[in-house]
């Protein structure tokens, strides 16, 4: 996985959201799972990814299989309160651009650069469910096949 810049992750970002709006949100959870195998395959575990101050709850390291399901439920805590400042900046954000709801995940949640890969496709599904879908699906647990 290439380290990106901001302005690159945005970009891929707007071209990766395109494509889900073609072709469905499940283009976007086979970039995530693409992600998250170039991440690991560059040596980085994929606890790492968890934001700053969080836990995962587990007590060990988890696997990729794990991913979605426990970094889903972390970004619900943290997207999902109405009264929430990144509840807040990705409600302003979905109406601009994909760019703006990536960005406001990556710095509120003090995600490290070389994570940029992993957080785009997260950012479009976040934009592409829409923020109250995305909390009520994380809330039942309901997770893609």
């Amino acid at each position: 996985m290439k380290e990106l810049t901001l302005d690159q992750a945005i970009k891929e970002a707007i071209e990766l959201n395109e494509r889900v709006e073609q072709n469905g949100l499940d283009t976007g959870f086979t970039a995530l799972n693409d992600a998250i195998k170039a991440f690991e395959d560059e040596g980085y575990p994929v606890d790492v990814l968890i934001p700053q101050g969080q836990e995962v709850g587990l007590g060990f390291s988890f696997q990729s299989k794990d991913f979605w399901p426990i970094y889903s439920d972390l970004l619900r805590h943290k997207l999902c309160d109405p009264e929430g400042e990144l509840n807040k900046l990705v409600k302003s954000g979905i109406s601009t651009s994909v760019g703006a709801v990536l960005t406001a995940i990556v710095s509120a949640l003090g995600i490290a650069g070389i994570a940029l890969g992993v957080m785009i496709p997260i950012a479009v599904i976040v934009v592409n469910t829409g923020i109250d879908a995305f909390c009520a699906a994380t809330e039942e647990r309901i997770t893609p096949e």
